[in-house]
């Protein structure tokens, strides 16, 4: 959930029991009010009726639909106030009556009883309507302070919404995108933080590129020069046993290290982006490279099998997904066991492949990275897999290792 609607489901969750309980605090004030204001009234028509009681015996009692008045003999010792309710016979209904009870005298001067009573249906219908007006205000100011607030809130952030998307689109390799502009000192601040920090990673990029380029090339030339000065060696038909054994392992040195070099290259060029994807016959694509491979599947009695769920849409340049299949295949090859297995599913939006060999001695999580090798033996410069962790993030793709029933599988997907 955003923030903004999640600032806006607290607001609203907020609003609810304010709504609630003022509309029960406003009720029970206008309630109040109007009960005092009835016994002042009811109070001041007792103190009339007495004064008249004193003076004359002519008093009669008065019994209409919103008015009581009733004389009895006794004693009480104070004013009485009471809420009752008494059936109307015109409106056929129970009716809410407010009914005060005051000390009095008649005029042969025995004590009495006054009992004055007033009905309360129209002031119940006021405090009603007075308190669903207070309802209706709180309501109605919750809402528009919601609305207000989601629109300067949309407004306020417009410029983070737009530099956050500008972050998700920036590449070291590509031209900066354009921050938005804002007076909110904490959004221009953090802007001013991003622009600085993305062409710091493209100087940083650049500089690491050009160096791994200009590193490659100069290290071909002695490299070329080191393998035919051992080829020259080598074919001396004077040179001994024991020099032709080290011989041979330098010239295995260099060839590792002429492959090294040109993966170096090729790494620096999947960061270029010029590589357009096209659609991709991954099933044939993956044939020719296990036959290219043939000596080294024959050589370690490696069983292979390509298992073509359903034709792959994974759009890859053909460059890059002959780099792509090569290296997972040489992979799962290099690092198999004598009379091993490996299996290749091809499904609609992955490529699985899965083979068995020794537990890694290295952190899962640093398989992908450069020069990462599971088996230090190995005569791999580590490039194989971080090169493909390369092509398939510069193309949208996810690439995942997990061991499953004691293989090692490495899923390329669609993310």
């Amino acid at each position: 959930m955003k923030l903004l609607q999640r600032t806006a489901l607290y607001q609203a969750l907020l609003a609810l029991p304010m709504i609630v309980v003022g509309t029960a605090i406003g009720y029970g004030l206008v309630r109040h009010t109007v009960t005092h204001e009835l016994d002042e009234a009811l109070a001041d028509h007792a103190a009339q009726l007495r004064e008249r009681m004193h003076k004359t015996d002519l008093f009669l009692e008065i019994t209409t639909p919103d008015m009581l008045v009733k004389v009895a003999p006794g004693t009480i010792l104070s004013e009485q106030f009471s809420d009752t309710v008494m059936y109307d016979t015109l409106a056929v209904e129970d009716i809410p009556w407010r009914i005060g009870r005051f000390p009095a005298t008649q005029a042969d001067g025995n004590a009495a009883v006054l009992t004055i009573g007033r009905s309360q249906l129209e002031t119940d219908d006021l405090v009603m309507g007075i308190a669903m007006s207070i309802a209706a205000v709180l309501v109605l100011f919750s809402l528009f302070t919601l609305l207000l607030f989601r629109w300067l809130s949309s407004r306020l952030w417009r410029p983070f919404h737009a530099n956050l998307l500008a972050m998700e689109r920036f590449r070291p390799d590509s031209p900066t995108p354009p921050l938005a502009p804002s007076n909110v000192d904490e959004f221009a601040g953090m802007a001013n933080a991003l622009g600085g920090m993305m062409a710091n990673m493209q100087r940083d990029f650049t500089a690491q590129k050009r160096f791994t380029e200009q590193a490659a090339h100069e290290l071909r030339t002695p490299l070329a020069i080191l393998r035919g000065r051992l080829d020259q060696l080598i074919q001396n038909p004077s040179l001994g046993e024991r020099d032709a054994e080290v011989i041979q392992g330098m010239y295995t040195a260099s060839e590792r290290m002429g492959r090294t070099v040109s993966d170096m290259l090729t790494l620096a060029k999947v960061g270029d982006g010029e590589f357009l994807p096209q659609k991709v016959d991954w099933a044939r694509m993956f044939r020719e490279e296990i036959a290219l491979l043939s000596d080294l599947i024959s050589a370690s009695k490696l069983t292979v099998e390509i298992n073509e769920e359903s034709r792959c849409v994974i759009q890859l340049h053909p460059a890059l997904a002959q780099l792509l299949a090569s290296n997972l295949l040489r992979n799962a090859v290099q690092h198999n066991v004598p009379n091993g297995t490996l299996s290749l599913a091809i499904a609609r939006e992955s490529i699985t492949v899965r083979n068995i060999g020794p537990a890694l001695s290295l952190a899962p999580a640093t398989l992908f990275d450069r020069f990462a090798k599971g088996d230090p033996s190995s005569t791999s410069p580590g490039l194989g897999l971080s090169m493909v962790k390369e092509i398939a993030e510069r193309n949208g793709l996810r690439v995942e290792y997990t061991v499953a029933d004691g293989m090692h599988v490495i899923t390329v997907q669609k993310g």
